[in-house]
């Protein structure tokens, strides 16, 4: 099994430089019948949301499927719209049994939705990466939320909860200095 991506931040990143930027969202993974389309409008809506509230209003945004996404595509419709940067951001949903409370004295497992965020900046000008944040292995994304503490509590999130957990990782990672 070979490592993932390695994260990397160019040293000419900035997040005050991204004021019209173009979007590419990917949602992927293991959905229930009918979830996909779904589930894609809610992070799509969702990440508008979340970059106009930080002052950056995308000039487009596309939803891809994993089959779908074509950086160079994508890069030239960044560049015929005079767009400063591309986002690319890939949501993946994966579901595997975790552990919780594994500190505790009664840790327990359970199958779980894991939701997993990657964020590539790409220079529209050049096409050069800027920034890339693969997702964190230490710290995943569930549908579980769990206070291990004396007195616990075992809470099951909503998608719309899970993708605002999702939005507001690629958010923080977006514009972190």
């Amino acid at each position: 099994m070979s490592p993932g991506p390695v994260a990397m931040r160019h040293p000419d990143y900035r997040p005050a430089d991204l004021r019209r930027p173009a979007v590419v969202v990917q949602v992927s993974g293991e959905f229930a019948s009918g979830e996909p389309a779904a589930i894609s409008d809610r992070f799509e809506a969702g990440f508008i949301d979340a970059l106009n509230d930080q002052g950056i209003f995308p000039l487009d945004v596309a939803v891809s499927t994993p089959e779908k996404q074509d950086r160079d595509r994508a890069l030239a419709r960044a560049r015929s719209l005079r767009a400063d940067a591309l986002l690319l951001v890939e949501m993946h949903l994966g579901r595997r049994d975790l552990v919780y409370c594994r500190e505790t004295r009664r840790p327990f497992a359970a199958r779980t939705t894991v939701l997993a965020v990657t964020l590539e900046v790409l220079r529209v000008a050049d096409g050069a990466r800027l920034l890339l944040e693969p997702p964190d292995p230490d710290h995943p994304l569930t549908d579980i939320e769990a206070e291990c503490g004396v007195e616990r509590s075992i809470r099951r999130l909503s998608m719309e909860e899970l993708a605002g957990a999702g939005i507001s990782r690629a958010l923080t990672l977006l514009m972190r200095r």
